[in-house]
């Protein structure tokens, strides 16, 4: 028999993974705040389905198998959408991204590393270029 989490845990569990959550939606989602859409539904379906959770197993690849579904349920409604990847290649970066987000992670822990040693105006023209989306001409 599977063996179940409290509601505290899985919401732990939950919010501890949501960085990750989100890093992986946006790589199959594009805008980000349509990303963001799709993690939230997806995370309302992950606490409605929390008892078919096995604490046995690990969360992460279990949560990104129900936002990869809702991925394809919004891609079903953008279909109409000419620059949308087709289903086997999202399924692939989500297996891809799945074998990979320890490594991912790290990556992401070094480039904040690397950000934090920058001078403030570094890291402003940083934020500005990826993070406002500025163009460089612009800055």
């Amino acid at each position: 028999m599977a063996r179940q989490l409290t509601d505290e845990q899985f919401v732990e569990i939950l919010t501890s993974s949501q960085v990750r959550l989100r890093a992986f939606a946006i790589t199959m989602v594009r805008p980000r705040a349509d990303a963001d859409d799709v993690l939230q539904n997806a995370c309302m379906t992950l606490w409605k389905e929390r008892a078919k959770y096995d604490a046995d197993r690990e969360f992460f690849p279990w949560a990104c198998g129900v936002v990869l579904n809702h991925v394809l349920r919004y891609r079903k409604k953008k279909a109409t959408d000419k620059l949308m990847f087709n289903d086997t290649l999202i399924r692939t970066l989500s297996t891809e991204y799945v074998e990979h987000a320890d490594e991912y992670d790290l990556r992401r822990q070094l480039l904040h590393s690397c950000i934090a040693k920058l001078s403030n105006s570094d890291r402003g023209l940083l934020e500005e270029r990826y993070s406002s989306n500025i163009k460089p001409k612009i800055i």
